[in-house]
């Protein structure tokens, strides 16, 4: 009897264990089908104009993407599209609106169209080096540019660079305003470079970027301006001979995000982004320094470059100073005065 009594107990036991895992699994698979457990995947596709080569595809490629994929263990995954494959930059930043892809990077020059806020970034001979121009950047003065761009559902994550501007021409070395006389250059849609330009006395050509080789090659233009790591992977100097670190604009990127997107994105991952976006930034910078120096070095065999002296480049200064005027008319004296005081001027 008590062998059959100890059996029963047994099997009673080993019954309770099982309705115990059962309701373990049960009480497992109600949080999975939890409304506010997230498991879904994200996608970001991130588009930018340049080459694979360059440090700005280099921060998303080996910074943003790594990182954010394994913060977020897999619930975000990112595809970078290089050569302006996706279109130019302003194709790009209208898609972020549209939600076509959902991040990009490019110049605040060209995002100035959706923002003219950000044409106080393209002030002439603003900065005097990258260090000043940076910690404005990343301080008041970029907070207070970026604020109402989500107006128009785009949203800035991070500013990383593409360095002081340089122009190239077929014509002569430059040294001061009147070399640049009736000089057809190419620049960006942007007015203020364009306006620059036309007080130095070039003439001042849009044209997107994708275009710029072949119509330098065929003479369309005899000049351009870009970033050194930027003339030298796009291979300018296979069409240019003259070489003028002017330094004119201090470019610097703007690594974007639809508003729409961004709000899609619960805020854990909100947080992840952010993080990456700022990594690339820095991981772009450092990257950037050490290429401009080595591509300077590969122009100087096949370009004849000449630098500008502090008294040349002050000429330049002055005949250009009509955009600060013109300037603090359209987005008001504060910002503008911002711009100076955040450059120690």
């Amino acid at each position: 009897m008590k062998k059959i009594i100890s059996v029963l107990l047994i099997l009673l036991l080993m019954t309770n264990m099982v309705a115990c895992s059962s309701n373990s699994s049960s009480s497992s698979n109600a949080n999975n089908t939890n409304p506010n457990f997230d498991d879904k995947v994200y996608k970001i596709r991130i588009a930018h104009v340049l080459q694979e080569s360059t440090p700005s595809h280099i921060m998303f490629i080996e910074g943003f993407k790594p990182y954010v994929e394994e913060q977020s263990n897999g619930r975000i995954k990112v595809e970078v599209y290089a050569n302006s494959s996706l279109g130019g930059e302003r194709q790009t930043y209208e898609a972020c609106q549209l939600g076509t892809i959902e991040m990009a990077y490019g110049t605040t020059a060209v995002l100035a169209n959706f923002d003219p806020k950000f044409k106080v970034f393209d002030l002439p001979f603003l900065y005097d080096d990258v260090e000043t121009a940076r910690k404005a950047l990343d301080g008041e003065l970029g907070d207070a540019v970026k604020s109402d761009l989500e107006k128009v559902k785009l949203k800035v994550l991070s500013y990383p660079e593409n360095g002081y501007r340089m122009v190239s021409n077929n014509r002569g070395p430059i040294y001061k305003p009147s070399d640049m006389k009736g000089l057809k250059i190419r620049t960006m849609e942007n007015p203020i470079h364009m306006r620059a330009f036309e007080l130095m006395g070039a003439s001042p050509t849009p044209m997107a970027f994708s275009e710029l080789y072949t119509a330098l090659q065929q003479g369309t233009v005899d000049a351009q301006e870009n970033p050194i790591f930027l003339t030298y992977s796009s291979k300018f100097q296979e069409v240019q001979d003259y070489l003028t670190l002017t330094g004119h604009f201090y470019a610097p990127g703007a690594i974007i995000i639809g508003l729409d997107y961004w709000n899609t994105l619960p805020e854990d991952l909100q947080v992840i982004v952010q993080e990456g976006a700022n990594i690339a930034r820095d991981m772009q910078r450092e990257l950037l320094d050490e290429q401009n120096i080595k591509d300077l070095e590969e122009l100087k065999k096949e370009m004849e470059v000449n630098d500008l002296t502090a008294e040349e480049k002050a000429e330049f200064a002055r005949v250009t100073q009509p955009v600060y005027d013109e300037l603090a008319k359209e987005l008001g004296k504060e910002l503008v005065d911002l711009a100076k005081k955040s450059a120690g001027k």
